[in-house]
């Protein structure tokens, strides 16, 4: 009896180291992947070779802000012509992200509508930074009206142009952790872009 319990907790550890290695092999990386990365490669390969990872898309390692500000035609007094201002930065992702907060069933257009538009349209940029094709102006187009729906009940005047940019926060290593991430913010910002009457509606 007591070899039978033996033998049944010995493949039971095995078991668990198997699947622990594979796991860790297929998993995004991590600190302990990255401690014991010969280890596991050494018990993976060849014979549990795997051609896909086990999370697709790999998660997020970084938290990712879209802003805007704008250039606004304040109107003026009679018989004075009105003036142009220009607002801070307003995070949009924070707006949307307070939407959603406490909502019971946030729409999915509130949860990714802004985080896909810009992620389409960073993908479209050529090597100046400009958008290309079709695709990417009308990324651009849809990117600029999400603004504007957004800004032009926060502004007193009309909206006369737009401008977004991406802050991208690395999300730190945890305590237990060996790894040194850079958490400072970095910025992306784009030219500013005129509002037409279309962008308006």
């Amino acid at each position: 009896m007591g070899i039978v319990v033996l033998a049944v907790a010995g493949v039971m550890v095995a078991a668990a180291l198997h699947l622990s290695m594979l796991f860790l092999n297929n998993a995004p990386a991590n600190a302990l992947s990255r401690q014991h990365a010969a280890l596991i490669n050494r018990y993976v390969a060849p014979e549990f070779t795997q051609e896909w990872q086990l999370f697709a898309p790999n998660p997020q390692a970084s938290n990712v802000h879209v802003q805007a500000r704008a250039q606004v035609l304040v109107p003026g007094d009679p018989g004075r012509p009105g003036r142009i201002t220009e607002t801070g930065w307003v995070d949009l992702t924070a707006l949307d992200e307070r939407g959603i907060l406490h909502h019971p069933f946030p729409s999915e257009a509130h949860q990714n509508e802004l985080r896909l538009a810009w992620t389409n349209y960073i993908y479209s940029l050529d090597n100046e930074g400009l958008p290309t094709g079709q695709f990417g102006n009308l990324t651009q187009r849809l990117l600029l009206r999400l603004a504007v729906d957004r800004l032009e009940p926060r502004v007193d005047g009309a909206l006369r142009a737009v401008q977004l940019r991406s802050a991208v926060t690395p999300v730190g290593a945890p305590a237990w952790s060996d790894q040194r991430v850079d958490t400072r913010t970095q910025y992306l910002v784009q030219p500013w872009w005129a509002v037409k009457a279309e962008d308006l509606q």
